[in-house]
């Protein structure tokens, strides 16, 4: 049963392999927490401190601050766009669509498909040197592995209206551009879309098109990565906000850092982030699997609101805000 401050979001699931989504017609359910965590791993600044400082922190803290500003919780859950929001510019709302496409695409990976780490291919090329193909402007956005060790890739795309016939043939063609990591085929290759449908009653709830067709681009890639310099790169940005916050603490497990102007803390397993920091330190080898390690033993099947697969925490406080009736005139009821 959902949570009095669960989104409850519908979502199509196409061509996907029989068993992977039971009904191709569904919804999920998620705290608002889910949200800022999937803001922070499909950003796509780099975390070289070295030549960036702090930049992936600060472009996550504006990722974040679009979800109180631009989106509301209304009756029964649904997740509307603020009036805000619809007041923007054309390029604005581009802006907002994309990063809510990005964002939607990492909560039906975690929830839907169990994906662990989830990353952009930007974040990771500029990190470690990977370098493409110039010729070819067409790449994925995601790619990321599952719980058990599987890979997949992922096409995010978000419009602010309907997501239509040329949106779903663009999602076919960018998300078969990868056809393996680490010399391995990924189990899905999909386009995930975050679109505003209008409603018989005039109101327009976010809703999800995720597609999983079986072809390959005849130019995709081999994406050859480090399995340890892939686990390194997820976590650092997680590390910068930590050092980078106000006040920080210890609470069971976790290491906190507490943003109070965002009203919002961010936390990490004390052990996973040891781990980290001697990768940073030299020791990169092992990492991935001393890591996977201590998450299968320490993150459990049933978690809080706010604690993820990776080992990390995201918690808001942004109910009051979220809960504003500031999103459209019509007032639409969810009936089952």
């Amino acid at each position: 049963m959902a949570r009095r401050h669960d989104f409850s979001v519908w979502y199509r699931a196409k061509h996907f392999p029989s068993g992977v989504v039971p009904h191709e017609t569904d919804r999920m359910t998620f705290p608002i927490d889910d949200l800022a965590h999937a803001l922070f791993v499909t950003g796509r600044a780099p975390a070289d401190r070295a030549a960036h400082g702090a930049t992936s922190l600060y472009e996550w803290l504006h990722r974040v601050a679009l979800v109180p500003a631009y989106l509301r919780m209304a009756p029964g859950g649904r997740l509307m766009r603020s009036d805000l929001a619809r007041e923007l510019d054309r390029s604005e709302k581009v802006a907002l669509s994309y990063t809510l496409g990005q964002a939607m695409t990492g909560i039906f990976s975690e929830r839907i498909l169990s994906v662990r780490f989830l990353m952009h291919v930007d974040r990771y090329a500029g990190r470690h040197g990977l370098a493409f193909d110039p010729s070819s402007k067409k790449r994925a956005d995601l790619f990321g592995q599952k719980r058990d060790g599987g890979w997949v890739v992922a096409e995010a795309k978000g419009r602010s209206g309907t997501a239509d016939w040329k949106l779903e043939q663009a999602m076919i063609s960018q998300k078969g551009t990868i056809k393996s990591i680490d010399g391995v085929a990924p189990d899905f290759t999909f386009g995930c879309a975050a679109h505003f449908p209008k409603l018989n009653d005039g109101s327009e709830p976010l809703a999800i098109l995720a597609i999983d067709p079986p072809d390959f681009e005849p130019d995709a890639i081999d994406l050859g990565i480090s399995l340890d310099k892939f686990t390194q790169a997820y976590y650092e940005p997680f590390l910068v906000a930590l050092e980078e916050g106000g006040r920080r603490a210890v609470s069971g497990d976790f290491v906190v850092a507490h943003y109070d102007a965002f009203n919002m803390r961010i936390g990490m397993l004390r052990s996973v982030i040891e781990r980290v920091e001697r990768a940073n330190s030299g020791f990169v080898s092992g990492i991935h699997h001393d890591v996977t390690t201590l998450l299968d033993e320490l993150v459990p099947e049933e978690r809080p609101a706010g604690q993820f697969l990776d080992g990390t925490m995201v918690k808001t406080d942004w109910a009051a805000t979220m809960n504003q009736d500031d999103w459209s005139e019509f007032y639409f009821v969810e009936k089952f």
